[in-house]
């Protein structure tokens, strides 16, 4: 079984209680924000929806823009340690929230808890970049951010589903989790990231200028539309809620079976042509979706934009790999991921815009020529720049 694994197996046993722990964090965070407040906050902290909602928005921001800075505490101060603060933080946040009967102690709290998950991203997937098994750090990648994410729709439902019955109740199985992920993050508590053997010549960081615009722009595009989504589909697709979950369900599930086959593509031929052609894939789709496709049309849609994404992912993980300089890379990759959650943040305030300005389809128009552009733009540097 190891033959086959993108990592090394002398690292695997650390790495996958930290892959467990984060994504037990990120269900928690789901959960709190998704599946909790909405309904423990304005029965036990009289709080309406814009408080809220607005400590979602802190909460993001606080994380967002100091992952450089925690990508530099993974790395130098140690990863254990500072998951360890990370759930420590989440425990007490917890603990402290029926306490928190004004917004400004609500806001406080989730803030702290922003801060302290900033160097949760940044150090695993430099974590990950550096035990990958040579010629496979595409896969690694991939498949750490694949093994991550389920948690949170694990959390949102699952917490959601507690909550919109017993809030108090949800609120004491969030509590029990984040404490089993204080247990496990404490026992990994001396681990550090290994630092690179050989100092590598030096590195043109103006360089770095480059990854910006795919680090934006991959969140931006689909940012534009993911608030009004269900309106999208309803009054231009016809579909219902029920409908769209089933086709997303698909296209997920589509891009997650086809990784081990990009991802071996990626890292046995390069990340050039699926980095372009997932970012093309994407734009092409978001295109034809704004001219209310058939349902037949809009089955293979989700499909191309399953391929696409599957391209794109590891694309970008292996561009990432093998461009990044070795030294600091977690406070670098903590830089591109504050470019990536900027434009998570920035995309439904623009598609707003843009829908009051000049109609539904217009936010579906600008993320396809988002993606258009970001792949005429590394066409480019990769075939017409020397890249070495």
């Amino acid at each position: 079984m190891f033959r086959y694994l993108p990592w090394a197996r002398e690292g695997l046993p650390v790495f996958l209680r930290l892959v467990l722990a984060v994504g037990l964090m990120e269900g928690v965070r789901s959960g709190y924000f998704a599946g909790l407040l909405p309904f423990y906050a304005p029965e036990h902290l009289g709080l309406g929806p814009a408080t809220f909602t607005l400590a979602f928005t802190f909460h993001q921001l606080s994380e967002n823009l100091s992952k450089t800075f925690g990508g530099l505490l993974a790395e130098r101060v140690g990863f254990g340690r500072t998951v360890s603060l990370a759930a420590l933080t989440g425990f007490l946040t917890l603990l402290l929230t029926p306490l928190a009967q004004t917004g400004w102690l609500l806001w406080g709290l989730v803030i702290l808890w922003g801060l302290s998950l900033s160097t949760l991203y940044p150090g695993l997937m430099t974590l990950a970049s550096r035990i990958a098994v040579p010629g496979r750090e595409a896969r690694a990648l991939s498949f750490t951010l694949t093994l991550v994410m389920p948690w949170v729709g694990i959390g949102l439902v699952g917490v959601g589903q507690v909550a919109q019955k017993e809030p108090e109740a949800a609120l004491t199985l969030l509590l029990a989790t984040q404490g089993v992920v204080l247990l496990l993050a404490l026992s990994l508590f001396p681990f550090r990231i290994p630092l690179p053997q050989a100092v590598r010549e030096p590195y043109p960081f103006r360089r770095l200028l480059l990854f910006l615009p795919a680090a934006f722009g991959q969140t931006f595009a689909p940012a534009l539309v993911s608030l009004f989504i269900l309106r999208l589909a309803k009054e231009e697709l016809a579909l219902e809620p029920i409908a769209l979950g089933g086709l997303l369900l698909y296209g997920g599930a589509l891009a997650f079976g086809l990784l081990p086959v990009t991802g071996r593509q990626v890292d046995r031929k390069g990340y050039r042509l699926a980095l372009v052609g997932g970012l093309l894939l994407l734009g092409l789709v978001m295109l034809r979706l704004a001219f209310a496709p058939s349902f037949l049309e809009l089955v293979i849609l989700v499909s191309l934009a399953g391929v696409g994404y599957s391209l794109f992912l590891p694309g970008w993980n292996g561009f990432l790999a093998k461009n990044l300089p070795q030294e600091n890379r977690a406070a670098i990759w903590g830089g591109l991921m504050t470019a990536e959650g900027l434009g998570i943040a920035l995309g439904p305030a623009v598609g707003g815009v843009l829908w009051e300005s000049f109609g539904i389809k217009a936010p579906l128009l600008a993320g396809s020529a988002v993606f258009f552009l970001l792949s005429l733009l590394y066409a480019f540097l990769f075939w017409r720049v020397r890249w070495n």
